[in-house]
């Protein structure tokens, strides 16, 4: 018995020792950030300055590669089902939060297939609208829906995102009609927005603030429980009548749930340097977001709460999947 318990305590020692080892040589060749968004948008905003400092932190470079479609599912698909050695790593947005409930099934379980590595930032969803459009204000806007039920449109990153949740929340707490347009990420909405092909959408602050102050689109309300910093004179929807309307942003990174906890407590703790750095608050400000930083099992146990949440709020405007 004495003998089989030491064999036993021996193999765990091994294992222990092999796991400081591989987080000792982790990593050994670049490593991807899959964005499961086109170019252009939020996740390749905010994970490319990240990337450079883990590339000088780590010693290996973190690359962007990009598998956009279905709202983000296909990006975590491919996460999801690539090895667990800490090479191919996720880069979210909260609608990996609203899919599990948004579509009708996914190729992946969200709580089941992935471990949160660390939130990156949060920030602000902004209204904006095409400046031709004759409502300069929330509640003009929604004079303008009630008047006209069915022919103001929105565009959305894709169905069941949560600028097309949020908006669906919002058109049911206002009493209003519009009509959804859906697109395979936040850059291609946006531009039909400005276009004019499009009438208005939800959207973080990040791709926003340059086309707002350009003028390009129109700031008519956040939809975060503070007013944004970027354009401070833009009052929150809470503010304008709808006390308990509230949408944020998040951005985080994800790994597959069999990656081992060595590797990720050494991303993690090389984040959490990171996005404590001036060059990171500065570069985040600049997108209208701020750095979010926690624990490994936090973050995980925060994504849950979150999936939970969208979940009743999907309920509760009675969402179909694909609509």
């Amino acid at each position: 018995m004495q003998m089989h318990v030491s064999v036993i305590s021996s193999f765990l020692l091994l294992s222990v020792l092999a796991g400081v080892s591989h987080a000792q040589t982790y990593p050994a060749k670049p490593v991807r950030f899959i964005s499961p968004f086109p170019p252009g948008g939020p996740t390749d905003l905010l994970a490319r300055p990240v990337g450079a400092k883990l590339q000088e932190a780590l010693g290996q470079p973190f690359i962007i590669d990009y598998k956009s479609g279905a709202s983000g599912t296909i990006g975590a698909d491919h996460v999801a089902k690539s090895p667990p050695d800490g090479y191919t790593l996720l880069v979210i947005t909260g609608s990996f939060n609203t899919a599990p409930s948004a579509q009708a099934s996914l190729p992946y379980d969200t709580l089941k297939d992935f471990t949160g590595v660390s939130p990156l930032a949060r920030g602000h969803i902004v209204l904006v609208a095409n400046p031709r459009i004759p409502a300069t204000n929330l509640k003009a806007l929604v004079a303008l829906a009630k008047a006209q039920p069915g022919k103001l449109n929105y565009a959305s990153s894709g169905a069941g995102g949560i600028v097309h949740l949020g908006m669906e929340l919002f058109k049911q707490a206002a009493g209003v009609n519009m009509v959804h347009v859906p697109y395979k990420g936040v850059t291609p909405g946006l531009q039909d927005v400005i276009g004019g092909y499009v009438d208005l959408m939800f959207i973080g602050a990040s791709p926003s603030i340059a086309h707002i102050k350009a003028g390009k689109v129109r700031a008519l309300a956040v939809a975060s429980p503070q007013r944004s910093a970027a354009f401070p004179d833009t009052p929150t929807i809470a503010e304008l009548g709808y006390a308990k309307f509230e949408i944020g942003s998040n951005y985080g990174i994800m790994a597959p749930v069999a990656m081992p906890r060595t590797i990720v407590s050494r991303i993690n703790g090389a984040l959490e340097k990171i996005l404590a750095h001036p060059d990171i608050k500065k570069s985040y400000a600049s997108f209208g977001v701020e750095p979010w930083w926690d624990t490994s099992e936090r973050y995980t146990a925060w994504i849950a709460e979150d999936v939970a949440r969208w979940a009743a709020v999907a309920k509760a405007i009675n969402y179909q999947p694909g609509y």
